[in-house]
């Protein structure tokens, strides 16, 4: 099957944000943005791959549980061997176990879902936000709450899943278009309301229950940061597909082409790399009143909130260690791709997954 450019290059910009969020200050583009962009593209991964005749349906769901099962597994590994990332593997990977009894369901009873999941899952959290819920078990508690909650990411996921149905088949052209410009003005939109109504707020500074609702601060899961971020992925990945339709783009960007196509890779290395460093080899420093003081064994603050007295300084030399990796990073993806199909992780998954399942390769985007 022959890749769609635009989706390895919005991969590309959501990877590329993500390493900036994780080793750098938190600019409002890097704030939540880039994760959700990975989740909604791995939602039309799952579309792609389970865009099959009705035959082959429940061999499709076997391969995408494998698929999220794998996920959760690298998730769980990363959480383990290194402290300052909070990684997203975990979230995508469950939801892909969750979403299996939909993916053949026709674009509008998605449509239907999709909405009932914007707006239980704010519900949620305004429920847990305002009345402080007791989950029992603090993995719940995380699950449902934290920086990366289930609902939401099920929405993002259905988000994918409508962008394959809806906008990669048929006059894509025009429906390209469309998907920019809906996602331009939700995230506009939301926006406007955030900064006229100061709703971009972290929880403990919420104060009342439809507050905690609405909430648009980036990882909150409130109604406006999740309509607000599905926008914001819209919007680039329509038009990552419109300027991948002009040959000139498609050829210089193939470095960062080349890097989405392997973005899983990409993401585990990263990660396994900074979170290394973040926890061997850099002491956060505590901002108190204007004066840093150093905070032995402290995080990394990805919750996107500290104290109202409390400021977290970045690492100085962050866009050095930025500019490393991703230029390494670039260069690695460059060269392998024009060598192998596969980045090495996606190999492995391809891998156990058809070893597993046996038959006929499937396509993947």
């Amino acid at each position: 099957m022959t890749r769609i450019h635009g989706l390895d290059l919005a991969r590309a910009l959501a990877v590329i944000g993500m390493m900036a969020a994780h080793l750098g200050p938190g600019y409002p583009v890097t704030g939540g943005y880039p994760s959700v962009l990975f989740a909604v593209l791995a939602g039309v991964s799952m579309g792609i791959i389970s865009a099959r005749t009705p035959a082959d349906l429940p061999d499709t769901r076997f391969r995408l549980l494998l698929r999220g099962v794998i996920l959760v597994g690298f998730g769980l590994l990363l959480s383990v061997v290194q402290t300052g990332i909070v990684e997203v593997l975990t979230a995508i990977g469950l939801s892909y176990v969750l979403l299996l009894p939909v993916v053949a369901w026709s674009a509008r009873r998605l449509a239907v879902l999709l909405a009932v999941l914007v707006a239980a899952g704010p519900l949620l959290i305004a429920v847990d936000t305002y009345y402080v819920v007791n989950w029992g078990d603090p993995a719940v508690a995380d699950l449902l709450t934290g920086t990366y909650p289930l609902l939401a990411w099920l929405a993002y996921l259905t988000v994918g899943l409508l962008i394959h149905r809806l906008v990669l088949t048929g006059a894509a052209v025009t429906r390209q278009v469309w998907l920019a410009g809906i996602g331009l003005l939700l995230l506009a939109a939301v926006q406007l309301i955030i900064e006229a109504t100061d709703f971009r707020v972290g929880p403990g500074d919420i104060l009342n229950p439809i507050g905690a609702y609405l909430q648009g601060g980036p990882h909150t899961g409130g109604l406006l940061d999740v309509i607000g971020s599905a926008g914001a992925a819209m919007m680039v990945t329509g038009l990552c597909l419109l300027l991948c339709r002009v040959g000139a783009v498609v050829w210089i960007s193939y470095p960062l082409r080349a890097l989405g196509a392997m973005s899983l890779t990409v993401y585990v290395t990263h990660v396994l790399v900074t979170g290394w460093y973040r926890d061997n080899l850099v002491s956060l420093h505590t901002v108190y009143d204007g004066q840093f003081q150093p905070v032995p064994g402290a995080d990394f603050g990805w919750t996107m909130y500290t104290p109202l007295d409390t400021a977290i300084s970045p690492e100085p030399n962050w866009l050095w260690m930025f500019g490393i990796q991703l230029v390494v990073l670039l260069i690695f993806a460059s060269l392998w791709r024009r060598r192998l199909r596969r980045g090495p992780l996606e190999w492995g998954v391809h891998r156990v997954i058809e070893s597993t399942v046996g038959g006929p390769p499937r396509p993947v985007n």
